[in-house]
C-alpha cells in the first residue's frame, strides 16, 4: 500500500491530479525550462534576443529552420559563447543524433561573416577532405533560426587547452606532441592548397574526437578568409598573433605557421610562449626569445614606428639603405603612448628558445639513454620551432615543408635541418 501511494504521489502525480479534477490536464512543454543564454532578459527580436543579439536558449527549446527545410535540433545544453554568439548541445529529432549548433549573433556583420565560414567549409569538406581524413571540423547542415544563422556540426571532445590544463599546465609528451603536430600540418596543408587562412589557430580551437587514438579536429573557421581577401587586420588571438599581423604588414598563409609554432611549444611547455599582455609586450617577448626581426620586414610594415626606433646612420632619411632599428624600450613606448602598459607574467626561467626548450625537467626514473634520446628530440623540436617561428613569412617553412622534417618523420636528426624547397 505505502508503495502505491508513494507512486501515485510522484510517477503517477498527473494522473492522480486528473482524477481529483477532470479538467485538469498537462503537457511537458509547460515545464520550467533552463535557460542557457546571459542575460536572459527579451530586448529584441520579438522578444527573442537579448541585449547582445543573442537568441535566448533554454533546455528542450528546438532549433529548426524558418521554412522548415532542415532537421529539428532539441537543445540539450550550452557548450560555449563568444563573440560571434552561442554554441549548444544538440540531438536531432528523429534519428537521436547527437550535433553541436553555432547559433549565430542576430547582426548582419557577424551573419554575413557566418556566411563566409559556411562556404568555406562547405568548399574543404566536399571538394578538398572529402573522406574526412584531413582532420578538419565537419559541417552538416545550416539554416536560420529566428533571425539567427545556425551552424551544425560534428560533437567532438575537450580542446588542447582543457587537455593540458587537466595535465595541471604541464607539458605534454614528445610522442603525443608529434601525433598532434602531424594532423594540424595535414590540416594546415589543405588550407594552404585551398587558399585558406584559418586566421585564429590556438589550443582552444583544436579538439580532440577520440581520446583513445588522438585525433583531432580544426574547428572554428570564423575568422578564416581566402588568400587574395585579407581585409581584417585585427585578427588572431594574442599570444599566437605573428609579427606581420602585429606590425601592419601584408599577411597571408603563413600566419598560421607561425600560430602552430607558438602552439607546439606550448604542448611541449605547457604553458604559452609569448603569453603577450598587449602588442608591444607581445613584441617584446618575441624579440627577447627569437631576436629582432629582420630590418627590411620593419621598414615596409605601417605600425612599425609605433613599436621600433631606427638606430643606423641615415635614421632620418626615408627609403635610406641599410637601415637598423631597436625595439622601445618599455619607458620609451608608455611616454609615446601617454599610458601604462601591462607587462604580463613571465613563466620560464629562460629567454632565448633553445634555453627554454632544453631546461624543461626530464621525467623520473629514465636512463642515461633515454635522457640522451630525449635530448636528440628536444634538439629536433628546437629545430622545427625555429623553421616556423621565423619573423619574416617569407622565411618561414610551410605545411608540407614542415611535415618532411625529422620530428614528424621519426627519421634520425643530426643536426640542423634544410627544407625541400
Amino acid at each position: 500500500m505505502p508503495s502505491q501511494v508513494t507512486a501515485r504521489a510522484s510517477v503517477y502525480l498527473s494522473d492522480s491530479y486528473k482524477k481529483c479534477n477532470p479538467s485538469f490536464g498537462y503537457s511537458s512543454n509547460l515545464n520550467p525550462r533552463r535557460q542557457l543564454t546571459k542575460p536572459s532578459e527579451p530586448a529584441g527580436n520579438n522578444g527573442h534576443d537579448n541585449e547582445n543579439s543573442d537568441l535566448i536558449i533554454s533546455v528542450n527549446d528546438v532549433l529548426v529552420s524558418d521554412d522548415g527545410a532542415s532537421g529539428e535540433y532539441e537543445v540539450r545544453d550550452v557548450l560555449g559563447s563568444g563573440t560571434f554568439g552561442q554554441v549548444v548541445r544538440c540531438r536531432q529529432k528523429g534519428t537521436g543524433k547527437a550535433a553541436a549548433i553555432k547559433v549565430i549573433k542576430n547582426h548582419p556583420a557577424y551573419f554575413h561573416q557566418a556566411h563566409v565560414e559556411i562556404g568555406i567549409l562547405h568548399m574543404l569538406n566536399t571538394e578538398c577532405d572529402q573522406r574526412d581524413e584531413r582532420h578538419i571540423v565537419r559541417m552538416m547542415d545550416h539554416f536560420v533560426h529566428r533571425s539567427h544563422l545556425c551552424i551544425v556540426f560534428e560533437v567532438l571532445n575537450i580542446n588542447l587547452y582543457e587537455l593540458l590544463r587537466q595535465n595541471n599546465f604541464r607539458g605534454l609528451s614528445m610522442s603525443l606532441v608529434r601525433v598532434f603536430l602531424r594532423q594540424l600540418l595535414a590540416a594546415l596543408s589543405v588550407l594552404r592548397g585551398a587558399n585558406v587562412i584559418h586566421c585564429d589557430l590556438k589550443p582552444e580551437n583544436i579538439l580532440i574526437k577520440s581520446l583513445d587514438t588522438g585525433e583531432i579536429k580544426l574547428i572554428d573557421f570564423g575568422s578564416a578568409c581566402f588568400q587574395n581577401r585579407t581585409v581584417y587586420q585585427y585578427i588572431q588571438s594574442r599570444f599566437y598573433r605573428s609579427p606581420e599581423v602585429v606590425l601592419g604588414a601584408p599577411y597571408g598563409m603563413p600566419i598560421d605557421m607561425w600560430s602552430l609554432g607558438c602552439v607546439a611549444a606550448e604542448l611541449f611547455l605547457g604553458l604559452p610562449l609569448f603569453p603577450g599582455a598587449s602588442e608591444y609586450n607581445l613584441l617584446s617577448r618575441i624579440c627577447e626569445t627569437l631576436g629582432t626581426p629582420p630590418a627590411g620586414m620593419i621598414s615596409k610594415a605601417s605600425n612599425s614606428h609605433k613599436f621600433f626606433q631606427r638606430t643606423d646612420e641615415n635614421a632620418g632619411i626615408d627609403g635610406a639603405s641599410n637601415a637598423s632599428y631597436r625595439l622601445m624600450t618599455l619607458d620609451e613606448y608608455e611616454r609615446r603612448t601617454g599610458k601604462k602598459t601591462p607587462v604580463g607574467k613571465k613563466y620560464f626561467k629562460h629567454t632565448k628558445l633553445a634555453d627554454i626548450i632544453q631546461s624543461v625537467g626530464f621525467s623520473s626514473g629514465l636512463t642515461d639513454e633515454q635522457i640522451a634520446k630525449e635530448r636528440t628530440q628536444r634538439s629536433a623540436l628546437l629545430d622545427f620551432l625555429q623553421g616556423l617561428l621565423q619573423a619574416d613569412p617569407n622565411d618561414r617553412w610551410t605545411p608540407d615543408q614542415a611535415l618532411q622534417h625529422p620530428l614528424i618523420t621519426e627519421a634520425p636528426f643530426t643536426g640542423s635541418w634544410t627544407p625541400p624547397p
